[in-house]
């Protein structure tokens, strides 16, 4: 009997051990896009070395996934480079997309000048960019576009996912949103709101499906925050969110 007792008390510590190695593992960082090029502390080739450190079963990639099986030309007229170069860059792994650019482009691909000519959301930019009396309202945010500047061009993949710039861009999208509420540009705000809600949303789609897998999520640094809010209110302990070294 004592012989036994010990054989137990040999695997009982196993135990934890093995019921989180069977929990989702969920990591979520932040690229830059072209940023990417001018960061001396977070290239592109930083960013792939952690991707490879990481060693995830899945990686999930702002693209949306009609497109994800689409060809180079035009992914490349559509989506960053570190987006699309994941798909070939781990053709071996499972690359899943998870963008959201619009109801009228849901379903089909991206005609290709959508961009210049026939997309409302850069049209309003432009427009926007173009009125004055906004532009010096929108001053008020300038400071906090510029911090975001400052870290997008300076901070390593480490400094870029410590939760400062998510601070920083949720100060600056609230106070978008407040200057923006009762003009024409509210079509604006209300869109990067809904893009946000439907990157989470797919995100939490891809979570659901491939329990018990190590995912890798790589998405703009505006989208970081929002997706980590809503991931956790959703899974809680029930999967290892960001656990990582990104040393």
């Amino acid at each position: 009997m004592k012989s036994l007792v010990n054989l137990l008390l040999l695997f009982l510590p196993t135990i934890p051990v093995l019921a989180q190695q069977s929990k989702t593992n969920v990591i979520i960082i932040s690229s830059i896009h072209g940023a990417h090029k001018v960061n001396p502390n977070y290239p592109y080739d930083s960013l792939f070395a952690f991707i490879d450190r990481q060693n995830p079963d899945i990686i999930g990639i702002e693209i949306r996934a009609e497109d994800i099986d689409s060809s180079i030309s035009y992914l490349k007229r559509n989506y960053p480079y570190e987006m699309y170069e994941c798909i070939t860059k781990y053709s071996q792994k499972k690359v899943v997309g998870f963008d959201w650019l619009g109801d009228d482009l849901s379903g089909r691909s991206i005609p290709e000048n959508y961009w210049k000519e026939n997309s409302t959301i850069k049209k309003l930019q432009q427009k926007l960019s173009a009125d004055s009396f906004l532009i010096q309202k929108l001053s008020i945010t300038n400071i906090i576009q510029e911090e975001k500047k400052k870290l997008a061009l300076n901070a390593s993949l480490e400094e870029l996912n410590d939760g400062r710039y998510d601070l920083i861009n949720r100060i600056y999208y609230s106070q978008l949103g407040q200057i923006l509420h009762d003009t024409e540009f509210k079509v604006l705000s209300d869109f990067y709101s809904k893009r946000d809600e439907m990157i989470a949303s797919n995100i939490i789609e891809i979570i659901k499906n491939n329990s018990g897998k190590k995912i890798f999520f790589l998405l703009g640094a505006d989208h970081r925050f929002f997706t980590l809010t809503k991931v956790f209110e959703r899974f809680q302990d029930s999967i290892l969110l960001n656990q990582f070294n990104p040393k």
